[in-house]
């Protein structure tokens, strides 16, 4: 293992299609997912990102927004060496992408090299809200080397700008960007299933299905997820072959009625999530958290799509035994953390991971009541952490971090949430209601209190009330009115 040269960092943004700078078009993500993928195969390796954030421009104001990122690198070349390798294979040729140095550990560096001067840290990166804000994700406590004061005093000192950077959620081919705390969005559920819990699953009955999911876009519903294997307790396991003939016909049919429509698939099977991308699905979400195929995450990093990594023990014929808990916002936080670290490791960006507490999954009545109630604690917990345990070098007894640190407890950067409590027992218990249809009503109880502790997504079946829901939701406690 090469040692690490402290903390590598880059901004790194993707120039809107219509700047004079950028001789390309094309979707701005897949441009920066590319740029990740150049730097682990010429420069080091990513270890972590932050969010994606559309960003005004800040200098050349009449352009369309730019989206920014900032990286960390593990590498074992110098800063010049670093800078030729970047201006060899990021920024020759066409221009869709720019890539800056910001900090280099604590090292000061002023040097000429044959293709111009070098400069760390960054000249302007303590003026520039697109570089700070994403860097927050990362780094809020650093300190800079130069200044001598951390990345969030430099943040905070800034002016309050008319056009804050926004967190974004990429989603599709079309270049579809979701902000980030400011709406909830609303997923309704399509079960190709001939047995769900819920008793709404079409079976492999298309027609059926396309008629769900066009009354749920009609009902408001921003998102589908298409499930083709029920995960009810002991329920039993579809293979590979009949769960990928349940759910592309499904998807195919959808997205040639919707073709903007975000879609997910609701799969634990790598060879069922590659065949749904490649049917229309723009996400894919794993209810064991990508442990039960060892190929998912692989699969979903070539793919570049967003996954949805959910809190489950076992599997849905064990995970009722499985109940026991020390404290559970803490333990579903430490567990989850684990499957949110691999998927880095897999090369998937921050951006592109979305964490699931699993409500109703391997969970009693307490403990799902209990996780709503603590919503915000999980959004805190994977939000940005300090840096608990300074090292020079990083051994292999920790999780290797390009700052110089080991991170003990590597809780993630600023996570995007999902809660899905739709129509579970706990509900029917709570209300009296042995009808999971008749529990639309207890649902949106959680959706109201999942926006309150800062959701992003909620996962339903009832899509009308809980889009209103979210709606008021929303106003209370995000937008205002």
């Amino acid at each position: 293992m090469d040692l690490v040269h402290d903390f590598t960092s880059f901004a790194i943004w993707s120039c809107p299609p219509s700047n004079p700078r950028c001789n390309l078009s094309g979707n701005r993500a897949s441009n920066l997912h590319r740029a990740v993928q150049e730097l682990n195969a010429h420069a080091g390796r990513v270890v972590r990102t932050s969010l994606l954030y559309t960003t005004s421009p800040q200098y050349v104001t009449d352009q369309p927004q730019f989206l920014n990122a900032v990286l960390e690198l593990s590498t074992s070349l110098s800063a010049v060496d670093l800078l030729l390798v970047l201006l060899g294979t990021l920024r020759y040729g066409p221009r869709v992408l720019d890539v800056d140095i910001l900090f280099y550990g604590t090292h000061v560096v002023h040097a000429t090299t044959a293709v111009g001067p070098l400069i760390i840290p960054h000249a302007l990166l303590h003026e520039r809200d697109f570089v700070l804000r994403p860097l927050l994700d990362l780094a809020a406590d650093f300190v800079h080397p130069i200044l001598q004061q951390t990345i969030r005093t430099l943040h905070a000192a800034l002016p309050v700008p008319t056009n804050p950077p926004i967190p974004v959620l990429s989603l599709g081919p079309h270049d579809l960007l979701w902000p980030l705390h400011t709406k909830t969005y609303v997923m309704g559920i399509v079960n190709a299933t001939p047995d769900s819990f819920s008793g709404d699953g079409v079976g492999v009955d298309v027609t059926a299905a396309l008629a769900a999911a066009t009354a749920m876009v009609d009902q408001g519903a921003d998102m589908l997820d298409i499930g083709g294997e029920s995960t009810k307790p002991h329920a039993p396991v579809v293979s590979i072959d009949d769960e990928i003939a349940r759910v592309v016909p499904v998807l195919r049919a959808i997205r040639h009625a919707f073709p903007l429509l975000p879609l997910s698939i609701d799969t634990t099977k790598a060879r069922v999530a590659a065949a749904a991308i490649e049917a229309g699905a723009n996400m894919v979400n794993d209810v064991s958290g990508a442990t039960a195929d060892s190929n998912m995450l692989a699969t979903v990093a070539a793919a570049q799509v967003p996954i949805v990594l959910m809190h489950m023990r076992g599997t849905p014929a064990t995970m009722t035994f499985q109940k026991t808990y020390n404290d559970v916002v803490a333990d579903v936080i430490a567990e989850l953390t684990s499957s949110l670290d691999a998927a880095m490791a897999a090369g998937i960006p921050t951006w592109h991971v979305v964490a699931d507490p699993g409500i109703g999954f391997a969970k009693g009545l307490a403990e799902n009541v209990t996780l709503l109630r603590h919503v915000s604690k999980l959004k805190a917990a994977w939000a940005p952490c300090p840096l608990l345990v300074r090292r020079r070098y990083s051994g292999a007894a920790c999780s290797l971090q390009t700052w110089g640190f080991c991170i003990v407890n590597s809780l993630y950067t600023s996570k995007i949430r999902v809660i899905g409590a739709s129509r579970k027992a706990f509900l029917g218990t709570l209300c009296g209601k042995p009808n999971p249809a008749d529990r639309g009503n207890a649902t949106a109880g959680t959706c109201a209190a999942a926006v309150a502790g800062g959701a992003d997504v909620v996962r339903v079946h009832d899509v009308a009330v809980c889009v209103d829901v979210c709606k008021v939701s929303d106003a209370i406690w995000r937008t205002g009115v």
